[in-house]
């Protein structure tokens, strides 16, 4: 054999022995993050049968956009974050989650239960990768660092809003994402083939299209690689610069599309946001450190999760509270601390400045964002806390950190018992707190049931936990129960109003509960006062269309609900009792205009079919009726 022959021949052996080597950790990774993955789809698979709650119905149920299945994903890739619901210029670009709950929608319309199992099914694939991920990134410690890791983090119950509200599927995507471009970069760190660079780049850019706050992870490369790796700093920061253009990308696309970059609080109420309502920015940085304090307890004792504690659950405070002062100690103090450290590269150490980093764009202190408090803004940022706790679970007991040869994480697990105990503790409590907390978010009002417990003097709270009394009255049969739930929820409206008096949308509120006990006075005495408090109110101007359409005053009736469609043009409800009053002053093309003007946000609505069917029937067009009412017959119209 040549010498040529030769070289050639020992080239291929070697590439199939590093092919063997390299498919061997990746077949002993293999097992434990499946384990992973199952643990945490079957914690959360209590929740997939569950219905829409809170801000789903804003992102899928009510979303007219959504709810137009892939015909609408042009307009969802062109428009902000709450186009399909709110009327408004938005400042939120987050298309991915939004195009896939469309896609849902397309294959399953109305149907919760299949997005539910795809954040389930999503999550339990965060904690598959994340395992892979971080037994890549620390190759260098025991692979129970890694396992423990992932384990704490895929079981800790602060995560439930983020898997059982669906409309979180936005931070499960950003993270996931995250991870991939994580995986790939340390693919690219120990082959230096480019497509594995392309790659993390790729998935880094999805991250960002699916929730802004991915941008942290644009500090917590650099600082991964110089904790994780012996690169130098110069090839760190070489290395690092080209996450800029998914940045660049994400911002040349969304002000494209929005006409801004900076997401905007000015109109950012009290309600959605207490630090709004500080009178100075002393006042305004002691109360977020007091929420900084409240996130910290959700994360070492998750045990009362709620998710709202806003206006006025959370009091606003003064630097000479003792918690403020407390809360400023313990953060400043572990940053510092572990900046101070940084050089010995410890675990510990990384996962401070880690969890600072991640939630570093929700602490309310770098920028005022539009919620206050919310578990959700802890999902990534758990991953510093999860890393810390398997650290000192390995140090207590007295686990030597640094990877052995040929170690197999069944055998540590076994040979390290007082770890493997500890540890099956934790999860142990974990998973409780989690299966038990599932089932609050069945849906709004058991969310909203559950929480007004933990945070009664929340305004905010209130009003929304009136709403679902009042739905609970809509459904009841029975007369006697119905005006029971109606009584409920008024006075929960009331309390919301006494807890934030310029509260506009629970005078509106209280005004139509008012309506349904059948106090019309009263009903219009409070939409007046809601109108006092927000002029431009467009629920409030169709609501007091209603009373004036039964008392016969037409005039006043198509008054009132010409104010709102001109409010809120895409107001379903409003165009549709417009034409009918125009139907009753026998306009009749003038009620066609605005019936077919709201099929454009309902399509498959059957009233609407319906109304067209009526009032071309009374016009004498009776062929046309019929085609309107068969429709109608089609959708379900009674």
């Amino acid at each position: 054999m040549s010498k040529k022959k030769q070289a050639k021949e020992n080239k291929k052996i070697a590439k199939k022995q590093t092919q063997k080597t390299s498919k061997e950790p990746l077949m002993k990774r293999l097992l434990p993050a499946l384990v992973i993955a199952i643990f945490g789809f079957l914690i959360y698979s209590n929740t997939i049968s569950h219905d829409y709650a809170l801000d789903d119905f804003s992102a899928i149920k009510e979303n007219f956009v959504t709810k137009q299945g892939v015909e609408g994903i042009p307009t969802i890739m062109t428009t902000s974050y709450r186009y399909g619901y709110w009327l408004s210029n938005g400042t939120l670009y987050r298309p991915l989650s939004l195009v896939m709950f469309a896609m849902e929608w397309q294959m399953a319309p109305d149907s919760p239960g299949l997005s539910h199992f795809v954040n389930v099914f999503l999550y339990a694939m965060t904690g598959l990768l994340l395992f892979f991920c971080l037994s890549r990134v620390m190759k260098d410690y025991t692979i129970l660092l890694p396992f423990l890791t992932a384990l704490f983090f895929i079981a800790h119950p602060v995560h439930v809003e983020v898997v059982a509200n669906i409309k979180s599927r936005d931070e499960i995507m950003a993270f996931l994402f995250c991870l991939g471009a994580v995986y790939c970069l340390w693919g690219y760190l120990k082959s230096e083939k480019m497509s594995q660079l392309v790659f993390a780049i790729l998935s880094y850019t999805m991250a960002m299209f699916s929730k802004e706050n991915a941008l942290t992870f644009l500090a917590v490369i650099p600082l991964m690689i110089y904790f994780f790796t012996k690169v130098s700093i110069e090839k760190n920061l070489k290395i690092s610069a080209f996450f800029l253009i998914p940045i660049g990308i994400y911002f040349a696309t969304r002000r494209a599309i929005l006409g801004a970059v900076t997401a905007g609080t000015k109109d950012t109420s009290p309600l959605d946001n207490l630090l709004t309502s500080t009178d100075s920015s002393i006042e305004h940085i002691a109360t977020a450190f007091i929420l900084l304090g409240k996130y910290l307890a959700a994360l070492i004792f998750p045990f009362q999760l709620v998710s709202d504690v806003g206006y006025s659950q959370i009091p606003v405070v003064g630097m000479g509270s003792p918690v403020v002062i407390v809360s400023i100690l313990i953060f400043v103090g572990l940053t510092i601390w572990a900046i101070l450290n940084m050089g010995k590269k410890a675990i510990w150490a990384f996962g401070i400045l880690y969890s600072v980093i991640t939630f570093s764009i929700f602490s309310n202190l770098i920028i005022v964002i539009g919620s206050s408090y919310g578990e959700r803004f802890l999902y990534m940022a758990s991953l510093g806390f999860a890393m810390i706790l398997a650290w000192v679970v390995l140090k207590f007991s007295n686990v030597d950190l640094a990877k052995s040869k040929g170690e197999e994480l069944f055998a540590m697990l076994s040979k390290y018992k007082m770890a493997a105990g500890i540890a099956l503790l934790i999860v142990g409590l974990y998973a409780t707190r989690t299966l038990t907390r599932n089932p609050v978010w069945e849906n709004s009002y058991t969310l909203y049931h559950a929480d007004i417990k933990t945070s009664p003097n929340s305004a905010k709270l209130n009003y929304h936990y009136a709403l679902e009394q009042i739905k609970m009255g809509n459904r009841e049969k029975n007369p006697k129960i119905k005006n029971e739930w109606y009584a409920k929820g008024k006075t929960s409206f009331e309390k919301a109003i006494s807890i934030y008096p310029k509260y506009h949308d629970a005078y509106g509120e209280l005004g139509l509960a008012f309506y349904r006990l059948g106090q019309k006075e009263k009903a219009l005495e409070n939409y007046a006062l809601s109108l006092q408090h927000k002029p431009n109110n467009a629920n409030v101007y169709s609501n007091m269309g209603i009373i004036y359409f039964e008392r016969k005053d037409l005039n006043k009736a198509q008054e009132v609900y010409e104010k709102a469609v001109q409010i809120n043009p895409r107001f379903v409800d409003a165009r549709r009792n417009l034409g009918s009053v125009f139907a009753q002053k026998k306009e009749f093309n003038k009620a066609i205009a605005q019936f077919k003007e709201a099929l454009k946000y309902d399509p498959k609505n059957p009233t609407i079919h319906q109304y067209l069917g009526f009032v071309y029937r009374d016009m004498g067009d009776n062929a046309s009726s019929q085609q309107w009412l068969q429709k109608a017959a089609a959708l379900g119209a009674k």
